[in-house]
C-alpha cells in the first residue's frame, strides 16, 4: 500500500473520531457549551488537526450533521438510492423507525439545535427528502397512492410520524402502561396512511357505550 493510501486512511480514520466524538459532545451539551478543546480531549485528536481537517466549530458542526443524516443512506443504501422506485409506504415506515431508533443522539442534537434557535436545514435532508417525494410521486404514476396528496407534505407526514413516537416513546410507554410499544405503533400508523381513518366495509363496529 502506498504512503497516499496509508495517508488517506488516516485521515479518513481522524475524520470519523472527531465527528464521532462532538456529536455525542454537541447532543450532551449543545453547540455554544461545547469547545473544541473539549472535542479535542474526548477524541484524543489534537486540536491544531481538527482545526486543519474541519476547520472552525461551525463547520464541524455542519459535518456532524451532514453525518447523521447521510447515515440514512449508509443504513439502507439500496433504498437511498432507488429515487424512481414506487414508493412502499410499510417497508419505508419500517426503515425510518428502525434507523431513527439505532440513532438517539440525532434527536438529542435536534433538541439542542431547536433550544439554541439554530432553524438551518441540515445538509443532506434535502436529498433524503426529495428521494422520498420522488418515490411518492412514481406512486402516484402507478395510481398506488392517491394523486391528491402533495408529496412533499405526505414526505413530512410519514417522517413525522415516525419521529414523533421515537422521540417520545418512553413518556407514552408509561403514560399508556405498556399497551403501546414499537410494533403497534408502527402497525397503526402503517394502516392510517395507507387507508385513512374512514371505516371501510368489513371493519368491526365499536363496542356499545355502557
Amino acid at each position: 500500500m502506498t504512503d497516499e493510501c496509508h495517508r488517506g486512511r488516516d485521515a479518513e480514520s481522524t475524520r470519523a473520531t472527531v465527528i464521532d466524538a462532538a456529536g455525542r459532545l454537541f447532543a450532551e451539551r449543545g453547540f455554544a457549551a461545547t469547545s473544541m478543546r473539549d472535542i479535542s480531549a474526548a477524541s484524543g485528536i489534537s486540536h491544531p488537526l481538527i482545526h486543519h481537517h474541519f476547520g472552525s466549530k461551525e463547520d464541524l458542526y455542519v459535518a456532524v450533521k451532514r453525518h447523521m443524516v447521510e447515515g440514512y443512506a449508509r443504513r439502507f443504501p439500496v433504498a437511498a438510492r432507488a429515487t424512481n422506485r414506487p414508493l412502499s409506504v410499510r417497508a419505508e415506515m419500517r426503515r425510518l423507525m428502525t434507523y431513527l431508533s439505532e440513532n438517539e443522539v440525532m434527536f438529542r442534537l435536534c433538541a439542542w439545535a431547536r433550544l439554541e434557535g439554530d432553524i438551518k436545514v441540515w445538509p443532506g435532508e434535502p436529498d433524503l427528502l426529495d428521494t422520498l417525494r420522488s418515490r411518492i410521486k412514481a406512486a402516484q404514476r402507478r395510481h398506488l397512492i392517491r394523486t391528491d396528496l402533495d408529496p412533499a407534505t405526505l414526505s413530512l407526514m410519514i417522517l413525522g410520524l415516525i419521529y414523533f413516537w421515537v422521540e417520545n416513546r418512553a413518556h407514552f410507554a408509561e403514560r399508556f402502561k405498556g399497551t403501546i410499544d414499537d410494533d403497534s405503533f408502527l402497525r397503526q400508523a402503517i394502516a392510517l396512511v395507507e387507508q385513512g381513518v374512514k371505516p371501510c366495509a368489513n371493519s368491526p363496529k365499536p363496542a356499545a357505550e355502557a
